[in-house]
């Protein structure tokens, strides 16, 4: 009698264990399903805000389209390569066009080169009464020139000169006349000579 008492314990004790480790499973199971569905939720989200973003820009590229400029380079030749000509009833008219766009295929037009620096005595680049010296000094103490203050113009005291009348605005010719030195004898250092003898 004992033996079956006991043997019914463990019987009932079996049965509400595994009811219960039941229960468990299928309860974790149910939050387990809730987040994936909350996770779903917030992706599903974040998918519409995308969408929703991504058909403004549309909207925004629809009204204002943007803008493509090409630069062409300034040494690249210029040439009609042909024109779309269609009948409309005047012969004359489109042979004109059609002489006109065969003789631009034989020319080709370019952009003049740059002129290039002049290399001229110190008396050539200064037209102004003032020594070469004092001009290398001036355009030295304005940042513009950096090689030797010796009285004579090279390549160097033209490129400065140059650099200093494209700074100030002024027409860039490499020459000290009246409007370069109006504004380059601010720069002249105290105890120069402004005066070139003759």
């Amino acid at each position: 009698m004992k033996s079956i008492r006991s043997l019914a314990g463990l019987v009932c004790g079996a049965l509400c264990l595994t009811l219960f480790s039941g229960c468990e499973t299928q309860q974790s199971a149910c939050e387990r399903e809730k987040r994936i569905t909350e996770r779903l939720d917030e992706m599903q989200s974040d998918l519409d805000n995308q969408i929703t973003g991504i058909n403004s820009e549309m909207a925004n590229l629809r009204a204002n389209p943007p803008v493509v400029v090409q630069q062409v380079p300034a040494s690249a030749p210029v040439q009609i390569d042909s024109i779309a000509i269609e009948d409309s009833g005047y012969p004359s008219k489109r042979d004109e066009l059609q002489a006109l766009a065969a003789a631009s295929r034989q020319q080709q037009l370019y952009l003049p080169p740059p002129a290039p620096a002049r290399s001229s005595n110190s008396r050539g680049n200064i037209r102004v009464p003032v020594p070469a010296r004092t001009v290398q000094a001036a355009l030295r103490e304005a940042g513009f020139y950096n090689g030797n203050i010796d009285g004579k113009v090279g390549p160097q005291t033209v490129n400065a000169i140059s650099a200093f009348q494209r700074s100030q605005g002024i027409k860039v010719d490499g020459i000290v006349g009246r409007m370069t030195w109006q504004h380059l004898q601010a720069f002249v250092p105290a105890g120069m000579s402004t005066t070139r003898l003759k």
